[in-house]
């Protein structure tokens, strides 16, 4: 069990998902990450151990962004490590957080590699952003990958992402993990467990 937030608005979103992944450490404290995108990159941090440790890198380093994901993990497939954190990314691209199991993760991996693509992770998490990628340099955008990407998967997931060349928007999909939609009046949000966002709106979409 993992959690997932999202969030685009109209300011910098980063201390708001760090603190909706505080509200949702229950689901997992192995390792914490978060992807924010910066207009031209997306700034990607992880850390081994508690969310804290993932907010005391952030207040170093500073990362700013008005669209971004970030995840808490309990490890399933992968040992934790920095490494197996979240959020996953292919060729800088595309960032993605994910919540569930991959049950057909192996032939995916099989069929990833057959096509160049390579893996520094033991997770059934990283090949979703290779996937996502692959079908971004066939010509399709963001939302069609993402059906498409739903047509490979099999199993019970829940997954947010973000894409380096749209800086205004999050995309999800869910088959049977829990995946909520909230909306304010500035600002749009995806979680895990609406607790997470409970301060900022009470308009949600199950």
């Amino acid at each position: 069990m993992c959690g997932i937030i999202a969030a685009a608005t109209d300011r910098s979103v980063g201390k708001l998902l760090i603190k909706g992944l505080h509200k949702m450490e229950y689901r997992g404290y192995d390792s914490a990450g978060i992807a924010l995108h910066q207009e031209t990159e997306i700034a990607h941090l992880r850390s081994l151990g508690k969310v804290k440790l993932l907010e005391e890198r952030m207040i170093q380093e500073k990362p700013k962004g008005k669209v971004g994901i970030a995840h808490t993990r309990w490890a399933t497939h992968g040992e934790p490590s920095e490494t197996n954190a979240h959020p996953h990314s292919s060729k800088g691209r595309v960032f993605i957080v994910h919540n569930g199991i991959i049950e057909n993760y192996i032939e995916l991996k099989e069929e990833l590699s057959s096509e160049g693509y390579s893996f520094s992770s033991q997770t059934d998490s990283e090949l979703i952003a290779h996937i996502l990628d692959y079908y971004l340099t066939k010509g399709q955008g963001m939302i069609d990958a993402m059906f498409s990407l739903k047509q490979k998967l099999n199993g019970a997931y829940a997954i947010a992402g973000i894409d380096q060349h749209d800086s205004e928007k999050f995309y999800l999909i869910r088959n049977k993990s829990p995946l909520l939609i909230g909306v304010s009046c500035d600002a749009h949000y995806a979680v895990s467990d609406p607790l997470a966002i409970a301060d900022l709106t009470d308009n949600f979409i199950f």
